[in-house]
């Protein structure tokens, strides 16, 4: 089975080259008490059968300084990516994207609504790095949580040529019957043709019915604007293999072409240098 991880998170034990500078305003533990670097990131991926690994910037403990995603992405050729972060109201934030991609490599770049998490997507700031992504042609990864799903339809539709990939399905509301009454902000995204989704472990864990997600997720995207995702180690219960088994269990009852997509094709077809 060809698995790419579309979601991992990766903390450096290099402090001194690559300091510790959280770029949230609440402390998490998660980076301290359970990290992995690349390398051991990277042995775990290989043990669980996981071919691809793209590695995500962790703003709670590396901030916007991409460094460390993207001087690792290129220390494994053929087997990672980077997908860095920025933050849409810095001054620099449109030169920095540049130059992570065009002299570091960077694959995707990660933005985070201007104003908090309450925040509107839709923002001049958002569309001016949304536009710059769209010049150096690499996808736009958007972490948003449900209240802010409403507002990925009007940034999404300015830029229909850019591929959008929705992080952690926006935490729609998954809790109830398997017809998750309460995700139809997410369910409603479904028409907009340049936005994928990432059904990470976090989403997995967060329904009582994650076969059925998978199934009604397929049947409004199509699989092959899914991709899974481990988080790991910001997930880290059960272990990484046991994330591994998850999305593999869980997949179960799609059938062999789409399950192949979500495991790994999807991803690859947006990122081919990963895996």
């Amino acid at each position: 089975m060809d698995i790419i991880d579309a979601h991992t998170h990766i903390v450096s034990h290099d402090i001194d080259r690559y300091p510790i500078d959280p770029g949230v305003d609440e402390e998490q533990a998660w980076h301290r008490d359970h990290s992995v670097d690349a390398d051991e990131l990277l042995t775990q991926a290989a043990a669980a059968g996981v071919r691809g690994v793209a590695f995500v910037q962790a703003i709670s403990c590396h901030g916007y300084d991409n460094r460390y995603v993207v001087d690792s992405a290129r220390r494994h050729p053929g087997r990672t990516i980077a997908i860095g972060a920025v933050r849409p109201d810095h001054p620099d934030a449109r030169a920095s994207l540049r130059r992570d991609v065009i002299e570091g490599g960077m694959n995707g770049v990660r933005l985070f609504s201007v104003g908090g998490a309450t925040a509107p997507l839709d923002h001049p700031d958002m569309r001016a790095i949304t536009t710059e992504a769209a010049e150096l042609g690499v996808p736009v990864v958007l972490l948003a949580v449900a209240s802010q799903l409403l507002s990925v339809r009007p940034l999404v539709d300015a830029f229909p040529s850019v591929p959008f990939v929705l992080d952690h399905c926006g935490f729609a509301d998954l809790g109830g019957v398997e017809s998750f009454p309460g995700a139809g902000d997410l369910f409603a995204l479904a028409d907009l043709a340049n936005l994928s989704c990432k059904v990470s472990s976090i989403t997995l864990q967060a329904t009582a019915h994650p076969r059925a997600l998978w199934a009604a997720l397929v049947s409004r995207f199509g699989s092959d604007r899914l991709m899974w995702g481990s988080d790991f180690p910001h997930t880290n219960q059960p272990d990484y293999a046991g994330l591994v088994d998850l999305a593999k269990r869980t997949t179960e009852g799609l059938d062999p072409g789409a399950r192949a997509d979500v495991l790994g094709a999807t991803a690859r077809r947006l990122w081919p240098a990963v895996g």
